[in-house]
């Protein structure tokens, strides 16, 4: 299996945003809190979900601290570290 890049999560993670947002790919700042960028509880809990079904990763029972969801880029990495287990 290929390994998946953190700019191609991240991409994916942006993707999945606009998705449940609404919002283009240009007003997402990948270094700002998902707050910002339009995600609110619901929309967390879609973002698990796609997370879930792009990767099979389930963040949850991963231990998803608050740091991992600091920011878009942040849950790229975290997601990128359980990837590669």
């Amino acid at each position: 299996m290929n390994k998946i890049s953190r700019e191609e999560i991240e991409s994916a993670l942006k993707d999945e945003i606009c998705t449940i947002t609404g919002k283009k790919p240009e007003e997402l700042d990948a270094d700002r809190p998902l707050s910002w960028n339009g995600i609110n509880s619901m929309g967390f809990v879609e973002l698990l979900l796609s997370v879930n079904r792009l990767w099979n990763v389930n963040l949850v029972d991963a231990g998803l601290g608050t740091a991992d969801v600091s920011s878009l880029s942040a849950l790229a990495e975290r997601i990128g570290k359980e990837l590669d287990k």
